[in-house]
């Protein structure tokens, strides 16, 4: 089977980049994160991202992200239904990164991400390393991540094209409105998995030939991505673009929100979580920033519906 066929059938689709709903003291709300990654799977969704940064890796305790992987991969593996789940593993230190692998290889996960390390002030040199240490350490396909707004690297596609060749990596993540950038990436290497990281560029994206998307929003509007993806796939352009301006007013509406946790404890009370609370010192957010939230949610689920 040629790589792109076999890397297009594990790995294409949708992904929520899930949530991690946490008891009061802080521990992973097993039964609460269990019903959540089934009501994703449900929808359609091909698999889920665990513990990434809007599963808040950097805040929750590596305890909580080992629990997170083993009930995300049980789980996958008792529907029964190809689904994937992809283990982001990333760390500010190596071996931190290194060790989150080992146990998301031993949790039955189905392929690890990680993304650089925070702060923007390593080297390339520096940050290959810390791919091929990670490559090394895991027997599961490696995801890079090219994510610039929020960890200050905004490296060309030629360094870029570097992670890509390392041995076991099959893919990036690619979170960026660069789409000049994402369509050489693509071009000049057709064989790998290509994942859009920002929701609100979806369907060019997909049209330019990602695989897959993880996403944020699509703990809350996940039909509308999958009626997206659909669309862009079949070559419906006008139904891809009705449903890319629908979810775009969801990402204005959050961005309007500015909270973050206004995101989560809209899920929350969606889900009917007990809390909807971030580690400390996160604060609750307003009761309007989350209303403006599970409106905006609201209107988009309906669109959805509406698309074909």
């Amino acid at each position: 089977m040629p790589p792109t066929q076999f890397q297009r059938e594990h790995f294409g689709g949708i992904y929520a980049a899930i949530l991690t709903p946490l008891t009061p003291d802080e521990r992973l709300d097993e039964s609460a994160f269990e019903a959540f990654c089934h009501t994703l799977l449900d929808e359609g969704q091909q698999g889920l991202y665990v513990t990434g940064g809007t599963g808040e890796a950097y805040s929750i305790d590596d305890t909580v992200r080992e629990k997170a992987f083993r009930i995300a991969a049980r789980l996958a593996r008792s529907r029964n239904r190809n689904e994937r789940i992809i283990a982001h593993v990333g760390g500010v230190q190596t071996r931190r990164a290194c060790a989150m692998a080992t146990s998301a290889a031993a949790a039955g996960c189905d392929a690890v991400a990680a993304i650089p390390p925070y702060g923007g002030r390593y080297t390339f040199e520096e940050l290959t390393d810390y791919y091929t240490a990670l490559a090394k350490a895991t027997p599961l396909p490696v995801i890079v991540y090219h994510v610039p707004h929020a960890n200050g690297y905004d490296f060309p596609r030629e360094r870029l094209s570097r992670w890509l060749e390392l041995p076991n990596v099959i893919g990036i993540k690619f979170t960026s409105h660069d789409l000049f950038k994402f369509e050489r990436l693509v071009t000049l290497h057709p064989n790998k998995v290509f994942f859009s990281g920002s929701d609100e560029v979806l369907a060019s994206a997909v049209q330019i030939g990602a695989m897959g998307a993880i996403g944020l929003c699509y703990n809350l509007v996940g039909p509308l991505a999958l009626k997206i993806f659909a669309a862009v796939t079949r070559g419906d352009m006008a139904t891809a673009l009705a449903g890319q301006s629908a979810l775009n007013a969801f990402v204005e509406a959050y961005f309007n929100a500015n909270s973050f946790q206004a995101f989560k404890m809209a899920a929350a009370q969606r889900n009917g979580w007990s809390s909807g609370r971030s580690p400390a010192p996160a604060a609750a957010a307003s009761l309007d920033a989350i209303t403006s939230i599970i409106t905006a949610t609201e209107a988009a689920l309906r669109v959805a519906r509406e698309l074909k």
